[in-house]
């Protein structure tokens, strides 16, 4: 199933896996591996389940802003990061 969508003023369309979600899935997990942490460690860091974790980085989940918080909070990075991290190498 694809969609369209107008992102940064282009139209865009998508997989149900977007390119935005697989490639946000594959920075959290630079980010987690960067710190040494299994994703199960991540878990119990960010009170996520470690399910959870996994699916993001498969791109199969979108996060919401409070998981963005959370996940920041135990990768002791800004959620800045993350996204700016996403748009440069959409």
């Amino acid at each position: 199933m694809t969609e369209s969508f107008l992102f940064l003023g282009h139209s865009v369309k998508m997989n149900k896996l977007t390119k935005i979600d697989l490639e946000f899935g594959k920075i959290l997990r630079k980010k987690r591996l960067h710190r040494k942490l299994t994703q199960e460690a991540l878990s119990g860091d960010s009170g996520l389940s470690r399910a959870y974790i996994s699916e993001l980085e498969m791109g199969h989940k979108d996060p919401s802003l409070y998981t963005l918080f959370k996940l920041s909070y135990a990768l002791k990075i800004k959620i800045s990061s993350l996204i700016d991290e996403v748009e440069h190498n959409l």
